[in-house]
């Protein structure tokens, strides 16, 4: 007769404890898995499509993480690739697949789209279990809610950009004062020292000129001191605009009829070799400004091809504004230039020794153009050549 296990027998009390650590033991198994800050799931791998897993647990962190109560999760096989972001996609899968054909832990970061639309960054890890026969069986792993890292890293990369850039400006703003300085030392010197020796000439008491001579020297002295003063007026204006203290006074004005008159002044660059070619364009523009930049304009090619080359300039109606064009037939600017020489104290190839320049002309002429809400570029000139032109947008006046 076999002896039966009541409450006071041995046998029965060790079944008891054994119970109660497996409870203990699931109790505490269950609150590390429920209570670390990732969400823990397992995937079974069905063995007719070992890609096609079916997730068979997920921890309750879910819903904190992405706003999915863990049921529509499991209940969903397809809900994982329908919150993982779009561009991810592709990629994860791609390396899900290489984990799972190595047989190598999986180690991913990508984007996932919460219930309410947050984006959220997760690192996955996870594991492929096997059963005693060396089939694969499961996956185990880990969401770990990366977000505030990335959005750190986003924030150290942003500053570390604004770094560069501000390094990067202090170089070309070192090149630029170098450049200055040079342009300086050379082109203001170079009429200051004409003007100097002009009037240290007409000083010389052993010096016997005669009327002519005088008016001579007196002409060389004045054209002189205009170039010298036309070279501080640009780089006072450049710096006013820098600091953006310029505002347009803008008035209706018939820009081609303002480029005309300018052009016929005899005192402007170019001479007898500028065919003028101007429609009446009414706009408000600032008429000094525009002036400024046909005299720039012309300033420029005088000073990159050779003497009596022949100019074109134009005005005419153009998409709601006034397109300037100043065309030449000189040797052209090549293409690595057609930007650069928009910069300031930036000159195109061998300009002429006998018109000095600090490098600022074309430089306003943008600036200019800009401050109209305009623009100013150089293309080539059919035929050869360079042809600059400037548009000047604006509400066309009829004419009557």
């Amino acid at each position: 007769m076999g002896v039966r296990s009541g409450p006071g027998v041995p046998g029965d009390g060790a079944a008891t404890a054994r119970d109660e650590r497996l409870r203990d033991a699931e109790w505490m198994y269950r609150t590390l898995v429920e209570q670390i800050p990732a969400v823990t799931y397992i995937d079974m791998v069905p063995e007719d499509d070992p890609l096609d897993l079916s997730p068979v647990y997920i921890s309750p962190q879910l819903e904190g993480l992405l706003g999915y109560h863990p049921s529509e999760w499991t209940e969903n096989p397809d809900l994982w690739s329908k919150v993982v972001h779009p561009d991810d996609v592709e990629s994860v899968t791609e390396q899900g697949q290489r984990a799972f054909a190595s047989g190598t832990p999986l180690s991913v970061e990508y984007r996932m789209i919460a219930r309410d639309g947050r984006v959220v960054w997760v690192r996955e890890e996870a594991s492929l279990v096997r059963d005693e026969q060396g089939s694969p069986r499961l996956w185990q792993g880990v969401y770990v809610d990366i977000t505030g890292l990335k959005r750190a890293e986003e924030e150290l990369s942003h500053a570390l950009e604004r770094e560069r850039q501000a390094a990067e400006r202090l170089r070309m703003l070192d090149e630029m004062k170098n450049t200055f300085l040079q342009a300086v030392s050379h082109d203001l010197r170079t009429p200051l020292a004409a003007i100097l020796g002009l009037a240290v000439t007409l000083g010389r008491d052993d010096m016997e000129l005669d009327e002519e001579e005088a008016r001579d020297l007196a002409r060389r002295i004045a054209s002189n001191s205009r170039k010298l003063d036309r070279m501080v007026t640009d780089l006072l204006d450049l710096d006013r605009l820098a600091r953006g203290i310029i505002e347009p006074k803008l008035r209706e004005t018939d820009v081609g009829a303002l480029v005309r008159a300018l052009v016929s002044d005899p005192s402007m660059p170019g001479g007898g070799t500028i065919v003028v070619e101007t429609e009446p364009v009414v706009i408000p523009v600032d008429a000094a400004k525009v002036e400024r930049i046909i005299e720039n304009l012309l300033a420029n090619t005088v000073r990159h091809t050779p003497s009596g080359t022949k100019v074109w300039v134009r005005v005419r109606a153009h998409e709601g504004g006034a397109l300037i064009s100043v065309d030449d037939e000189g040797p052209g600017i090549p293409s690595e230039f057609r930007e650069a020489i928009f910069e300031p104290f930036l000159q195109g190839p061998a300009p002429s020794a006998y018109s000095p320049g600090v490098g600022v002309g074309l430089a306003l002429v943008a600036r200019f153009a800009e401050l109209h809400g305009g623009r100013a570029w150089v293309e080539s000139r059919e035929g050869g050549g360079a042809s600059f032109r400037v548009f000047l947008p604006g509400p066309v006046v009829p004419g009557p």
